[in-house]
């Protein structure tokens, strides 16, 4: 987004309705000058599949005014999942559960990834980005939080190339029993 100065130096920063959903650069306070031009840079990451609006202010940190606003519509589909797994899992009052998965770098070249699931509350990672060789293998550490009732849940797993955009996505059917 291009914001546009006012005629006084102001001290702002962006607030978003969902902040898990949409990040800002800058995210901290930032001085936007007179009549000037700032960029405004945005990333979307939706936690489900459909359509959402999504608040963005740009408020005047020293005066509390709203400098800018935009109304955000985000409209995705549920990703190609290219290998699903199934595990059962203790519920009511187990300890939680360490599972391991792996993923082959399906490129010639050393790579860096990171991962991200739509179910942060019920998934952990033993290590949020991993880098691998070309052709190799690496294991994925899982740690699955406890569940306190019976039931299904289906858990995606996002591996993402270094510019943050999608290259596989997993899905781990758990049954808590």
């Amino acid at each position: 987004l291009v914001l546009r100065g006012t005629q006084t130096v102001r001290k702002v920063k962006g607030y978003t309705s969902h902040p898990q959903e949409l990040k800002i650069d800058p995210e901290n306070v930032f001085v936007l000058p007179p009549n000037g031009v700032q960029d405004l840079h945005i990333g979307v990451r939706p936690q489900k599949a459909g359509s959402k609006f999504i608040y963005l202010n740009l408020v005047d940190v020293d005066y509390h005014q709203l400098v800018a606003s935009w109304l955000v519509c985000v409209s995705c589909r549920q990703p190609l999942i290219s290998k699903a797994f199934e595990i059962s899992l203790a519920a009511r009052g187990g300890k939680g559960s360490n599972k391991k998965i792996t993923y082959t770098n399906p490129y010639p070249s050393r790579r860096l990834y990171s991962l991200h699931t739509n179910r942060p509350d019920l998934l952990h990672f033993k290590e949020d980005t991993f880098e691998i060789g070309g052709g190799e293998i690496y294991t994925i550490g899982l740690r699955f939080a406890p569940s306190q009732s019976a039931g299904t849940e289906e858990i995606l797993i996002y591996i993402n190339d270094q510019e943050d955009k999608n290259e596989e996505t997993f899905c781990v059917k758990v049954i808590y029993e």
